[in-house]
């Protein structure tokens, strides 16, 4: 009989403990699941190639630290370069056609000019010739009616007038000729300016090159640090293909999951104070951003009779600390 009651003293004893523990660690979990938790997050950009070719030099490696504007990685350049010294040329020849082709302009332009000025001279003094020839025709003609003079003498003065008519209707066609030189002026000017587009659109092309050539070197958009390395040396580039990506040590965030029942203490501009799972780590934010869009069901109903599943909303709580690296866990400080 006092063994048997031993017996059930032990156990009774052994139960009484577990029950302890066991509430003692549903305690634990239980203020451990009370505590909101949410996770670091940084800026980080991905940066490509803008221009296909082979990757001849990686010049970073994950984990280093890089300045803005320094050279990560450079891309073979030698047929940008080639390119580059072709439309050099091509504008070159252009330059050479336009000189050509202004020192055409301006002989032209002044031989055409001197014959319009030689032309307009030549038609005045045809055209009074011409008149004094009709005014003498004229004169002799009544004369010969009168019987003053003879027929002969009318003949030498019809000759000369036709020879007056003659001369007139010559220089009227040589200052036409004149003028339509004058018109082949403006169609040399016409190709100047054909030209000079020529040359624009040259000099535009060796622009967009010469971006070209600059961007084989892959520079580095900000401070940061390399947190991947995609391509290796020797790997052929196309078109938006990633190399590297850098991260902003400054620019971080905690992102939480808030039920939508908690929502209402949380608002935008409010000074929080963050820490991680060691508890050692404390730092300052500031909540910049409560979602709009609700976030699928976070916490599910644990009655399938009634209960309705809790949303919840991302709030993003800006700290942007060196010390914070992504992925790291937080809760805000109470």
């Amino acid at each position: 009989m006092l063994k048997t009651c031993g017996y059930y003293s032990s156990a009774l004893i052994f139960l009484c403990l577990a029950v302890i523990v066991f509430f003692t660690g549903c305690g634990y979990d239980a203020e451990d699941n009370k505590t909101l938790w949410g996770r670091s997050d940084a800026t980080e950009v991905d940066i490509t190639s803008k221009i296909p070719g082979r990757l001849v030099e990686l010049l970073v490696s994950e984990g280093e630290q890089v300045k803005k504007g320094q050279v990560l990685a450079r891309i073979d350049k030698r047929d940008i370069a080639a390119q580059i010294i072709q439309a050099k040329a091509n504008i070159k020849a252009l330059q050479a056609q336009k000189k050509q082709a202004s020192l055409n302009t301006l002989l032209q332009g002044k031989t055409t000019e001197a014959a319009a000025r030689n032309a307009n001279a030549q038609l005045e003094k045809a055209e009074t010739d011409f008149s004094l020839a009709k005014s003498d025709f004229h004169r002799y003609s009544s004369l010969l009616s009168a019987n003053a003079i003879s027929e002969q003498t009318v003949d030498s003065y019809r000759n000369k007038l036709e020879e007056a008519a003659a001369a007139y209707r010559q220089a009227q066609a040589n200052l036409d000729s004149s003028n339509a030189g004058l018109l082949q002026k403006n169609v040399d000017q016409a190709d100047e300016e054909n030209i000079d587009e020529k040359i624009e659109q040259a000099q535009a092309a060796l622009k967009e090159i010469e971006i070209s050539l600059d961007e084989t070197e892959i520079r580095a958009p900000f401070d940061g640090i390399i947190s991947s390395k995609y391509v290796d040396e020797g790997t052929m580039m196309s078109t938006g293909m990633p190399i590297v990506s850098v991260q902003d040590p400054l620019s971080n965030w905690i992102n939480m999951k808030v039920k939508e029942t908690d929502l209402p203490k949380y608002t935008i501009g409010n000074e929080v104070t963050v820490v991680d799972r060691s508890g050692n780590l404390k730092l300052n934010g500031k909540i910049v951003d409560v979602s709009k869009k609700a976030e699928f069901a976070t916490y599910r109903s644990t009655s399938e009779r009634g209960g309705q599943d809790i949303i919840t909303f991302n709030v993003k709580i800006q700290v942007n600390s060196d010390q914070i690296r992504p992925g790291m866990q937080f809760h805000i400080a109470s």
